[in-house]
């Protein structure tokens, strides 16, 4: 079918010659700098495994009470995210949708951002002045604030302070907050400074975290086995009462201890999600993403059940679970404990060297986390929403992509030089560094932690996950648009994933607020903090970007005096990888302040102003919008020359 001269124009590169200041112009990598197959799995892989495997199992099994219960709630919670894979799968391949090559219904073409596109696609909100933004504001806001490691920045200072012997877990003495808070500062101050040097830097070093933290999780499994064949020395005997006795005999009956046990499990395997928001950025992504991705979380649960098999070969039971109900658990970790039992009888060098490799997980943790999100948070800065919105939302050369140019004999296209979201970078790190600043007043840091840990679960685990899921069963049943025929990805069990993967995270939303009893590992007399403190907190996550959005409003209406138009062109082309398909190919981004005209004003603007230039009036929400546009003696093909007054 021949092309019309929009699609044309949008099948190809956009011109970025006479770009007014307040447009930009945003390219997809070239082919050969794309993100392949093997890097979608290692960009799972490096964040699923981090400080969750190492420093969460002892309270999964002291929250269940038995071995038995411990490990199935690391498969459901495999399950679980498995289903909570197939809802992104589902909404990154075909949302947004485009009309594309004269097809009479739109089709999806991916688009970075993650959640956002989805959310937006789900909820329009089109009977608002401005189309999207209450939903962009409510999301934007608590995926600014919330999604970043914080937490585990925290961690990995513990773990350094702890591996390098300026602190002792077991001497109970509070760790200097100070000291802690400055090591987790330049932990992220230098992954944010390395990734603006270089994006492939990033995803080379990304690949090989994964690489090895995989390795390291077959060096447990392996000395595991190898312990309880006998074939493994160390200060402890080969434990055998785990899988043999009262496997199922739990100590802990109430739901709060069950379901918190599930939420820090699904923590354990949050990572799937990562792919999604650099989705322009990958190759052939209708081809790749349902393999690799899907692949990457079952090594990941295999994995991981492997991992606490392996702990319980080697440590009893007794030493996390307390002997009667009421008493608290031990704050100890199987981790140090497993390295403890096979090597030393010093507990203080196997906890240095549990440490070391903690600390080394968690940063490949900060690593890939911060290359994905700051993708996340340029997304959100294109939509006009945020100060300086385009600062933000433009990528820039890196220092490498300068020495590309400087190395060419010729001037480079955009697409082929090394670029990175500078900006976005540095917008990820003070918000990451507001979150330790106001928890800061938190004595303890191992209790900073716990906290940023449970209002990330709580936020974006199982606050998104829920709104996600719940708005894909939605836009299943509308009628208005046949999505279901149109979709690019169809998943075998749809809809049962969304269904199971709604229930699931609305049940332990609702589950957060029962109270826990005395020596659960979630109570107050192990946390120090009031069990329904943090979920309060983190359920409300959606509502700050309301305030945020009729904040906005009054700055349209009150102080500015004029309406957003946000315009983003999207330019695209066939997938060479996947006949039928298009993937980006670069997007136009346009931020126009206009001024509102009521519609009982007369339409005098119509008229030529001066032979120089016209103003154009359009309908708007019941009412009409005025954007002053010169226009030019011969059209060169400009796609705004709006100006402000």
């Amino acid at each position: 079918m021949p092309l019309n001269a929009n699609e044309e124009a949008l099948l190809g590169r956009p011109a970025t010659t006479d770009l007014d200041d307040h447009q930009r112009v945003e390219f997809a990598p070239e082919e050969k700098s794309k993100i392949g197959k093997w890097t979608l799995a290692a960009l799972i892989l490096n964040r699923t495994i981090g400080s969750g495997i190492f420093l969460t199992p002892h309270r999964v099994l002291a929250g269940t009470g038995c071995v038995g219960g411990a490990l199935c709630v690391w498969v459901l919670g495999a399950l679980l995210s498995i289903c909570g894979l197939y809802v992104w799968l589902e909404c990154g391949l075909s949302m947004p949708q485009r009309m594309v090559r004269g097809e009479e219904k739109p089709r999806g073409v991916p688009r970075s951002g993650g959640e956002k596109n989805y959310l937006e696609f789900m909820f329009p909100n089109t009977r608002l002045k401005l189309t999207h933004i209450q939903t962009t504001c409510s999301f934007s806001i608590m995926f600014l604030l919330m999604y970043n490691l914080s937490g585990n920045a925290i961690s990995f200072a513990l773990q350094v302070l702890t591996a390098s012997g300026y602190y002792d877990k077991e001497s109970g003495e509070v760790p200097d907050c100070s000291v802690v808070i400055g090591i987790a500062i330049a932990a992220l101050t230098a992954v944010i400074l390395l990734h603006s040097f270089s994006r492939s830097m990033g995803i080379f070093i990304n690949n090989g975290f994964a690489i090895l933290k995989v390795a390291l999780l077959l060096t447990i499994i392996c000395l595991g086995i190898a312990k309880a064949a006998g074939r493994f020395g160390g200060p402890q005997g080969v434990v055998r009462s785990n899988f043999t006795h009262d496997v199922w005999q739990t100590q802990r009956s109430d739901v709060a201890s069950w379901s918190n046990s599930l939420m820090l499990c699904m923590y354990a395997f949050s990572g799937y999600e990562q792919p999604f928001y650099v989705l322009a950025e990958t190759k052939s992504p209708r081809k790749h993403f349902p393999r690799y991705t899907v692949l990457a979380m079952l090594i990941a649960g295999l994995l991981f059940l492997l991992v606490n098999i392996s702990y319980l070969l080697v440590v009893d039971k007794s030493e996390i679970l307390p002997r009667h109900p009421g008493d608290i658990p031990s704050g100890l970790d199987l981790a140090t404990l497993f390295f403890d039992h096979l090597w030393s009888d010093d507990h203080q060098a196997a906890a240095k060297a549990m440490a070391a490799i903690t600390a080394f997980s968690i940063f490949g943790n900060l690593w890939v986390m911060t290359f994905t999100a700051a993708r996340v948070k340029q997304e959100i800065a294109k939509e006009g929403i945020l100060p300086f919105s385009l600062f933000f939302a433009t990528s820039y050369r890196t220092p490498y992509g300068m020495w590309q140019q400087w190395r060419s004999k010729s001037p480079l296209p955009d697409e082929e030089v090394d670029q990175a979201p500078t900006a976005a970078f540095g917008l990820h790190w003070f918000t990451s560094v507001l979150q330790i600043a106001v928890t800061a007043a938190i004595v303890d840091p191992r209790t900073t932690y716990s906290v940023l840990v449970s209002l990330y679960a709580y936020t974006i685990i199982l606050v998104l996950g829920c709104w996600v899921s719940i708005g894909l069963l939605l836009t299943k049943m509308r009628k208005r648009f046949d999505w279901q025929a149109t979709r690019r990805y169809r998943p075998w069990m749809s809809p049962a994933h969304a269904i199971i993967y709604a229930l699931a995270t609305a049940f332990m939303l609702i589950a957060a607020f029962v109270p826990t009893k005395r020596g659960s590992p979630f109570d107050q007399s192990f946390t120090s903090i009031p069990w329904y403190i943090v979920p309060a907190v983190g359920i409300t996550g959606p509502f700050w970007g309301i305030l945020y959005y009729w904040a906005f409003l009054l700055y349209e209406a009150k102080i500015k005096g004029r309406e957003l138009v946000v315009t983003r062109q999207a330019y695209w082309k066939p997938d060479p990888h996947c006949p039928g398909e298009y993937i980006q190919l670069a997007e136009k981004i346009d931020h126009t302040w206009e001024i509102a005209i009521p519609e009982d004003m007369s339409y005098e603007f119509d008229k030529p102003l001066n032979g120089e230039g016209r103003a154009d009036l359009e309908m708007v929400g019941g009412g009409r919008r005025n954007r002053f546009r010169k226009q030019p003696a011969v059209d060169e093909g400009r796609a705004s020359d709006t100006f402000e007054e």
